[in-house]
């Protein structure tokens, strides 16, 4: 992403916006990887993330909508994070819940920074996730996150992957098990998703389980058919 584009992000930032309190420490190796700036590879990937006049801006992959921009400070040896503001444009993000928001950003950070420190997704304890995790990552090689979004939400990400023009880029593999699997359901009906992606080949799966986390409902696995080349 060039500077031109990486400004053009930034300035579009709406004026509608939430402010909170992020009071988080990083060290200027970790804040260098912000400056460096983190894209997005693939449709799988969500966000890309920059760095503009010491403000880190968190733009949507798929849109370039900026969601997140984060104020920072030197703080001696480190960075402070101290305050971050949130888009409250109906037209570009839909929530207005800042506790999510939170938590959503915190999530976000540790993933990036590969900080185990910053936010623990209590379901990630749950015993059906605690036990696939487990069995598929026992020595803590992935980055793992947990979502939520409804079933007809779902539908349409992964509906909108698997159009004849898409499958020319994508294989999408496990969407026509899930697809069936969810076919009777509420599209209204949450679905929760466990994303785990290797820290190192960045290969990356995401688990889908009912809203209560009492089954595991499929996988979904996105392969570029795009050489990176």
């Amino acid at each position: 992403m060039n500077e031109t584009k990486k400004q053009e992000i930034a300035n579009s930032f709406p004026n509608q916006f939430e402010t909170s309190k992020l009071c988080i420490e990083i060290s200027t190796s970790e804040f260098e990887i912000f400056k460096e700036g983190i894209y997005a590879g693939s449709m799988d990937e969500k966000w890309n993330v920059f760095v503009l006049d010491d403000i880190i801006y968190f733009a949507r992959s798929w849109t370039n909508n900026c969601i997140y921009k984060v104020l920072t400070s030197p703080k001696g040896e480190l960075i402070s994070l101290s305050d971050f503001h949130v888009n409250r444009d109906e037209k570009e993000y839909k929530s207005k819940d800042l506790e999510y928001d939170t938590v959503l950003l915190k999530k976000l950070l540790q993933m990036f920074l590969n900080r185990e420190d910053l936010y623990s997704d209590p379901k990630l304890e749950l015993p059906l996730i605690k036990k696939l995790i487990e069995k598929i990552d026992p020595k803590n090689n992935c980055k793992k996150s947990i979502g939520s979004n409804n079933v007809g939400l779902t539908r349409q990400i992964h509906d909108g992957l698997t159009t004849d023009e898409q499958k020319n880029y994508f294989d999408v593999i496990g969407w026509d098990q899930l697809k069936e699997i969810i076919a009777d359901k509420d599209e209204n009906e949450p679905l929760i998703s466990l994303y785990i992606q290797h820290r190192e080949n960045k290969s990356a799966v995401t688990y889908y389980f009912d809203n209560e986390v009492d089954k595991l409902l499929g996988e979904i696995r996105i392969k570029s058919k795009i050489s990176s080349s």
